[in-house]
């Protein structure tokens, strides 16, 4: 019995020991994270590179047209299977972001869409299924000084990415925080907290709602994927690499993937990325 209560003495010493480490570990991270936030939010840009999007949209007959509702064949036996009717849409843009003191200027040159040349100034994003914007500011929303008043954060993890060795945070909103709010899972590099990746929860996603009661409708489960990659780096500013973004529906006659959507973004030109420093 001795033995015993000393081993769950020792037990509960070590792990009381490890979660106050992860705890130094996260508020040092925390506070480098929002002194990067703030950095990105008081810095000037102005930079162009290319924005490729590559769209591919499942659209076989049990899915209606613009609604997007999945239409139940009755006839349709065993499980979903990998569908033939794939739709494939590709662009090309030349992306420019302008940032001055508070305001962010976003444009699009469209160059190429499926395959044909274009020269469409101030064009819009012309994707079928999602939309996105400022991708840059990402992680602003979720690890800045203001924002990190309204999530609960935690350390889950660490692996290798890129060679690097990176610590994996959770953030999850507050009760206090009532409006829908983007929030997720962080890879942030151990050495300087700089960001390389965020997995974006779906349920915070503005329209899952109706992706999910569209699935509810037909006794189907929403599997949504939304990561954003941040790989390329100029005056410690992070630039977005890649975002991938993958929508399928499971129920119990198997998994229907319905769209995959990759933005890749490559060959930038920096003309400005100035670092405000301010003083107290």
């Amino acid at each position: 019995m001795i033995l015993m209560i000393v081993s769950i003495t020792i037990f509960s010493f070590h792990a009381s020991f490890g979660e106050k480490k992860d705890q130094e570990k996260l508020t040092g991270i925390l506070k480098k994270s929002g002194e990067y936030c703030k950095k990105l939010e008081n810095a000037a840009l102005d930079f162009v590179c290319k924005e490729k999007i590559i769209e591919k949209i499942d659209v076989s007959d049990e899915w209606a047209g613009r609604d997007r509702v999945l239409r139940i064949v009755k006839d349709l036996p065993g499980a979903w299977k990998p569908s033939k009717k794939i739709k494939e849409n590709t662009f090309m843009y030349d992306y420019q972001l302008i940032k001055k003191n508070k305001e962010v200027k976003e444009t699009r040159i469209l160059l190429e869409e499926n395959g044909k040349k274009k020269y469409e100034k101030n064009s819009e994003i012309k994707t079928e299924m999602f939309y996105f914007e400022k991708s840059l500011f990402g992680p602003i929303g979720l690890l800045s000084e203001y924002w990190q008043d309204y999530h609960h954060y935690k350390i889950i993890g660490e692996e290798i990415l890129d060679a690097e060795k990176v610590i994996i945070i959770e953030a999850i909103p507050k009760s206090s925080l009532e409006l829908r709010h983007l929030y997720g899972k962080i890879w942030a590099k151990e050495s300087d907290f700089s960001i390389l990746k965020i997995e974006w929860e779906p349920e915070s996603m503005k329209n899952y709602e109706i992706i999910k009661k569209v699935a509810e409708k037909y006794k189907a489960t929403p599997k949504i994927t939304l990561i954003s990659e941040y790989k390329v780096e100029k005056n410690g500013i992070r630039f977005p690499s890649k975002v991938f973004i993958y929508e399928a529906y499971i129920s119990k006659r198997g998994k229907f993937i319905k769209s995959e959507t990759t933005i890749i973004y490559e060959d930038y030109k920096f003309f400005t990325v100035e670092i405000e420093i301010k003083y107290k």
